[in-house]
């Protein structure tokens, strides 16, 4: 009897211990599944921006003088820095019809930043010198589709009205240019904010007489200048004149708060491994054709 009552009591301790085991090693295996659960989610988002939902480069599409294709035709048909409005209004149909996103120069900062991400039909159109036709040809075609734009003016440049849209192949011919004023900033501002404006230099956007860009002949002084005359319009990015740039003007740009600083050449795609000061950019050519756009938005 009493051997019987050791026998019971035995298979009891075993069958508690392996209970006990099972329990302890479940409770592990639930300690690793949240762990895994974490990773996993980690690796799946991984996964989905290495397999293409998130783009790695944003194509910023840099325009310069649009005209009349009639005028791009007669009075600049070799000029590279002269393209076509009716070619840029073909452009912009094919980015509105193919879903493509345009963004603001602080939404690529954000993105720069990684503090957002984009799909691959992302990109950032831009105009440099601030030319009159900007908002006389190309505004009302990006009011259209809605689409975002940043003008990068020369502050020099800027007169308290514009001048009057002259249409008529005259002007052309003498190689007239005006630029836009401080009545179209105050207007678009308030009327359509997708549209931005930017500083392309205060007056620096010249050659000196010995044919060298004015910018690598001013000091460290005259650049702080510079950038203090564009304060009133608030700009936070800057296009580099010609492209050209050095380290006195990226510190100045850096203490005054700007948040990146565009160059102009070799065109190339932003990434976020370019310098914060001198992002790349595409130029689009005056003998720019649709194809050439689908080149490079084909990545």
């Amino acid at each position: 009897m009493r051997r019987k009552k050791i026998f019971v009591l035995s298979i009891f301790i075993i069958m508690l211990s392996i209970s006990i085991m099972s329990f302890t090693n479940n409770s592990k295996n639930e300690t690793n599944l949240k762990f895994d659960y974490t990773n996993a989610t980690a690796n799946i988002k991984k996964v989905l921006i290495d397999d293409g939902t998130y783009t790695d480069r944003i194509p910023i599409l840099t325009f310069h003088r649009l005209v009349p294709n009639k005028i791009k035709n007669r009075y600049y048909k070799d000029n590279e820095w002269v393209g076509s409005i009716d070619t840029f209004e073909e452009m912009m149909e094919y980015l509105y019809d193919n879903g493509y996103k345009t963004i603001s120069t602080e939404e690529f900062y954000d993105w720069y930043t990684g503090k957002v991400e984009y799909d691959k039909k992302t990109v950032l159109i831009c105009f440099d010198d601030g030319f009159y036709e900007d908002y006389y040809l190309a505004y009302p075609i990006l009011k259209k589709y809605d689409f975002k734009a940043t003008s990068f003016v020369v502050g020099s440049r800027i007169e308290e009205t514009t001048h009057k849209y002259m249409s008529d192949k005259k002007s052309y011919k003498k190689n007239t240019t005006y630029y836009i004023g401080q009545d179209v900033i105050d207007e678009v501002r308030e009327e359509y904010p997708n549209y931005e404006f930017q500083s392309h230099s205060y007056n620096y956007h010249y050659y000196t007489k010995d044919g060298k860009h004015r910018i690598h002949s001013m000091s460290y002084e005259e650049l702080v200048d510079d950038v203090d005359s564009m304060a009133k319009y608030k700009f936070s990015a800057h296009a580099y004149p010609y492209g050209q740039y050095n380290e006195i003007i990226q510190k100045v740009l850096k203490e005054k708060g700007y948040l990146v600083a565009f160059r102009f050449g070799p065109s190339d795609y932003a990434k976020r491994d370019n310098d914060q000061y001198a992002i790349y950019r595409i130029k689009i050519n005056g003998d720019a054709t649709l194809k050439t756009l689908k080149k490079w938005l084909n990545y």
